[in-house]
């Protein structure tokens, strides 16, 4: 019976046969949890939060005192562990929030790796910045040391390790390499909401971070995000450039001195990520538990197994839960394998996105309409390369199953059964 039949059914059959309908519903209940999406999902108040804001004057942040966004940036910033927080519109405004706080300029070079999403690379564009790509390595799917290290070039200004799907990069090395070639740092944790390394949450390490509550993300509120840094001097400048540069709050003088953008977070969506921020702890607790045990599911499938590991030193986000696939041994292709699960409604993706420079405004040289200086000879060379690491992943060996897969435990035994048919047909 399809869930919408089932539901009038409840309702005509309710008055007269309560204990009927109540294991109904309760069959129901349990049907919704294995069958479509399970995000977003309301974690907290959201909905009474956003009456709130409605029922208030000031839905603007430009308007009134003791606001919701005020409230989401102190609460966001305890969270992460940074000494301050700026609510902005989205989590790619917030990149250029910060490279244009950071003062780059265009022919100023922002290193990132090849196969995250092109958000990042346009986002750099849309500052006026130019994107330099690296690759990453095999083993984690993490950006390749040597790779980074080879691209750099006096042009770069600034790096941006990317905390894929909520795995924390190794910013040890890579704070390293910044401070070697005085480079910005700003990580990309827009997945990685709660991931932790060596005690420290993302979003603490670089110069700064971004967040996002867009489609996909650890926390959602439709859009918005936000950005965190412990640098006092930065985050005042981040908050006058996300309104137009207008300096009256921040500086006391009605003036503009940065090209800027109308970045602002509306108070309706601050709202829905406050509470969902102040639902999130729980949350992710339940997801790592969870994901703790398909881990150990899977240690019975030989030539599967989890890209990056929770240990002691490291808690990934789980944006989605990232395997190495190793094609040779389990005797399948990644595409067959991600079409037989896909027959039976599981939700798998990539580990990685496509290489950036195989999108056509990469491949086919559209991004040299929109850099105005630079070396456009060694940019050329850089989208033209052949970027292996991440080709070999997105192609063979890199699988991502959604948080879905991982919303209850008959969730997760419904994967590892399906993993287990598919690659029994191999």
């Amino acid at each position: 019976m399809r869930l919408s039949n089932l539901r009038r059914y409840l309702a005509d059959k309710e008055k007269r046969h309560p204990r009927l309908v109540g294991s109904l519903r309760r069959f129901n209940r349990r049907l919704q949890r294995l069958q479509g999406p399970t995000h977003p999902a309301i974690l907290r108040n959201e909905i009474a939060a956003v009456s709130e804001v409605l029922k208030s004057p000031f839905w603007n942040l430009n308007y009134g005192g003791n606001l919701v966004h005020e409230t989401l940036e102190q609460e966001f910033a305890e969270y992460v562990g940074a000494h301050h927080a700026v609510a902005v519109s989205t989590g790619g405004m917030a990149i250029q929030m910060c490279l244009r706080a950071f003062g780059l300029k265009p022919g100023d070079e922002v290193l990132h790796q090849i196969d995250t999403c092109v958000a990042d690379a346009f986002a750099v564009f849309a500052a006026g910045a130019t994107p330099i790509f690296a690759d990453i390595n095999r083993e984690n799917f993490m950006l390749a040391q040597t790779s980074a290290a080879d691209e750099i070039s006096p042009a770069t200004k600034a790096i941006m390790p990317v905390h894929m799907w909520g795995n924390p990069e190794n910013m040890d090395w890579i704070s390293g390499l910044a401070k070697k070639n005085a480079l910005y740092v700003i990580e990309d944790a827009c997945l990685a909401l709660g991931a932790e390394l060596k005690g420290k949450r993302v979003g603490s390490f670089g110069d700064a971070a971004v967040f996002s509550f867009g489609c996909l993300k650890p926390i959602q509120a439709g859009e918005g995000g936000i950005i965190t840094t412990n640098d006092e001097s930065l985050a005042k400048e981040l908050r006058t450039i996300r309104n137009w540069g207008d300096m009256s709050k921040e500086y006391g003088v009605r003036d503009q001195r940065t090209l800027s953008w109308n970045g602002r977070i509306s108070e309706i969506v601050a709202a829905v990520g406050l509470e969902q921020l102040r639902g999130y702890p729980q949350y992710l607790e339940k997801l790592r538990d969870l994901v703790n045990e398909f881990t150990r599911r899977l240690e019975k499938f030989e030539n599967l197994e989890i890209a990056v590991p929770e240990s002691g030193e490291l808690k990934p986000a789980y944006s989605q839960v990232v395997v190495r696939l190793n094609k040779s041994g389990v005797g399948i292709l990644k595409s067959d394998l991600m079409s037989r699960l896909n027959e039976q409604g599981i939700p798998v993706w990539h580990a990685n996105f496509e290489p950036i420079n195989q999108l056509s405004f990469f491949r086919e040289d559209h991004w040299q309409d929109w850099i105005i200086r630079g070396d456009l000879d060694r940019v050329r060379r850089n989208y033209h390369r052949v970027f292996a690491n991440s080709e070999e992943v997105y192609a063979n060996s890199g699988l991502g199953f959604s948080r879905d897969n991982f919303s209850s435990k008959e969730r997760v035994l419904r994967l590892v059964r399906a993993l287990e048919r598919a690659l029994r047909k191999g």
